[in-house]
């Protein structure tokens, strides 16, 4: 055989060669730990102990629901779907096992997103160093108050639609409408946001191609439609059920804006202005050849972030997070659409630096150093994952603190042993303890008293407590946001007071017993007139139990100011016979529910009285009145009833 001539090359073409080797062999290592980078912060895996906090009770409640076959829209209501509790499992049940089993297949689809994202859409690598970098920025938002997994999966529509712009591919765009459509089973509002992007990317369709995107805008209404059809018909009992989750969910979110509503530093509108420059550099800024990309940005972002800031600025305190962390996705997706390249690239480093800062700030100041450290790195769930390959050390770590539960959030051993084994149902805003105590727990449809914002939602619980209250009732006297926490739920507390008597007064908590009939049948009206809110409402002194409602409407700016952020909240000062008064916040819109007048508790022992099976209390309050300019979103005069029971069996 003859020989292969050895082929050489000139010294400056051979060392070329090894540097351009070199060269793409770093290139390569680079991309590998970017991806690397991204696919661990956008790693699913999420677990939590039972703890004595106001949001922890909610997670616990559908935790609990799940675990003893309650479903959501027909047993209970919350701003979750039937896919929920998977996000936030706690150890109860088989909830565990169902969540990480789902968590995991999450991961696996998100790192096949992510692998196209960096092997296949012929993205560069500068620009997915950038998108890497306010991906990672991003993280608080896959991770706020116990919820984030939908927001990933919202981060992977949004990538699927921006790659199906600039390289196409049906099938990226379908995988996207499939996503768009399975978010909704854990929140409803994320799924706004993926309809949001959803249209913006039509949008962009149309005006670029007008007729040839019928197919895309056919699948858009099939897929995503499709898709939360079988989810609901796997996850739900009865189409009753999703029509009352929606029902429900858009109850609550619309609430929202006047219920829990809260101001904050004004300096953090600045902050959205920063962002709204940022954002504007991107995409104005030397990017003249890219204006086409540049306007599918503007369509496919504008909507998601309009909610966001209502989202994050309605309840100005962490909420706001939500915003400054989508608007580092925001940027990180415009990264991955422009390209940074020339003169274009100081201005990308500007804009980082700018929202490095403002980002820093308010993720420590919110999340913790420890915890923000976690998870722009991409550490805080993989190591949650790594905890999980070992489920009796999982286990353990979950239920490590159960012993040091507080005092406060269990029940006191008498009452206790009053309940046994009966049935019991907790009033108060933090029950999570029931899980501990071994209770026989009921759930009303809402799961928490203070998120029945609308009489709908108060109605759910109050029909609830008529037609299926337990043989039992905790209540420790407490309400957020200084609300009144009778006038919190007025519909509720009405037939509570109907069916329910005081059986023990604890140290910190009421236990209240069902009766065998109700205390009266209906309410009576006695008068009606009309109120200026400017007014002093006096409540007429009587032996017995004097009732009112009062219907307060919207005037046009108070409707504008809950569609656009917030309402202002609103605030009552309740005037006791003895001279002394409370001011509570309260819903308007719930008041139009009639609330017990002169014997209206405010405290655990005023409450313990009013319920008494005797009921010779004196009268507590003489008027109520409205404080200061806290009804501007309201019309000028309200209609009032004084009502009297009727029917009484006592």
């Amino acid at each position: 055989m003859n020989a292969v001539p050895e082929i050489s090359l000139p010294g400056d073409q051979a060392a070329s060669l090894r540097k351009e080797t070199g060269w793409s062999a770093l290139k390569h290592l680079v991309r590998a730990a970017l991806f690397i980078w991204t696919a661990m912060i956008a790693c699913p895996v999420r677990y939590w102990p039972v703890e004595a906090t106001v949001d922890n009770s909610w997670v616990f409640a559908l935790n609990y629901a799940a675990a003893h076959g309650l479903a959501i829209g027909r047993d209970i209501v919350w701003t979750t779907g039937p896919l929920g509790y998977l996000v936030f499992p706690q150890d109860i049940g088989a909830n565990l096992a169902h969540a990480l089993v789902f968590q995991g297949a999450v991961w696996a689809i998100l790192i096949a997103i992510f692998t196209d994202l960096f092997y296949f859409a012929g993205v560069s690598l500068r620009n997915l160093g950038f998108f890497t970098i306010f991906f990672s920025l991003s993280a608080p938002l896959y991770w706020f108050n116990y919820m984030g997994v939908e927001n990933l999966l919202l981060a992977a529509v949004l990538i699927l639609l921006v790659v199906t712009r600039r390289r196409g591919g049906l099938g990226r765009y379908v995988v996207a409408l499939v996503l768009a459509g399975v978010i909704p089973l854990i929140k409803l509002t994320g799924g706004l946001l993926a309809c949001g992007a959803v249209l913006g990317f039509l949008l962009d369709r149309a005006i670029r191609v007008r007729k040839q995107a019928t197919r895309e805008i056919i699948l858009a209404l099939i897929v995503p439609l499709a898709a939360a059809g079988i989810g609901c018909w796997l996850l739900l009992p009865s189409v009753d059920s999703w029509i009352g989750y929606l029902r429900s969910s858009i109850d609550i979110a619309g609430g929202y804006s006047s219920a829990l509503s809260l101001s904050g530093d004004p300096v953090e509108f600045g902050g959205v202005a920063e962002i709204g420059v940022c954002i504007a550099v991107l995409l104005f800024v030397r990017t003249k050849s890219d204006r086409a990309m540049v306007w599918f940005f503007l369509a496919l972002l504008t909507i998601p972030l309009l909610i966001s800031v209502k989202h994050g600025f309605t309840r100005q305190d962490e909420h706001v997070i939500n915003f400054f962390s989508f608007a580092g996705l925001a940027l990180g997706l415009i990264n991955l659409g422009v390209p940074a390249r020339g003169a274009r690239i100081p201005f990308v480093l500007l804009v980082l630096w700018s929202y490095a800062l403002i980002s820093a700030e308010y993720m420590i100041a919110r999340v913790g150093f420890r915890d923000a450290v976690g998870e722009v790195t991409g550490w805080r769930a993989p190591a949650l994952a790594w905890k999980a390959l070992s489920p009796t050390g999982m286990r353990a770590a979950l239920h490590a603190e159960d012993a040091s539960f507080p005092v406060k959030a269990r029940v006191e051993p008498e009452i206790r042993t009053i309940i046994g084994n009966s049935p019991v149902a907790s009033l108060s805003v933090v029950y999570s303890g029931a899980w501990l105590d071994g209770l026989n727990l009921k759930l009303y449809p809402v799961i928490q008293r203070y998120a029945a914002f609308t009489p709908y939602l108060d109605g759910l619980n109050a029909a609830w407590i008529r037609a299926n209250g337990p043989a039992f009732l905790l209540f420790d006297g407490y309400a957020i946001d200084g609300r009144h926490p009778w006038l919190e739920t007025p519909a509720m507390w009405l037939e509570i007071y109907r069916w329910y008597n005081t059986r023990m007064l604890g140290s910190h908590s009421l236990l209240l017993e069902r009766r065998a009939k109700p205390r009266f049948e209906h309410l009576s009206l006695i008068r009606r007139f009309e109120m200026a809110t400017s007014s002093e409402l006096v409540i007429p002194s009587s032996p017995g139990s004097v009732f009112w409602s009062m219907r307060c409407a919207y005037n046009p700016l108070g409707r504008l100011e809950k569609l656009v952020l917030r309402v202002p909240e609103v605030r009552l000062r309740v005037e006791s016979v003895s001279g002394r008064g409370g001011s509570f916040r309260v819903i308007p819109e719930l008041l139009s529910a009639p609330s017990i007048g002169t014997h209206l508790p405010s405290s655990l022992a005023e409450f313990a009285a009013t319920l008494n099976a005797e009921f010779h209390q004196p009268p507590l309050v003489s008027s109520i009145s409205f404080e200061g300019s806290s009804l501007s979103a309201y019309q000028p005069s309200c209609e009032v009833d004084f009502l009297n029971p009727s029917g009484q069996s006592e």
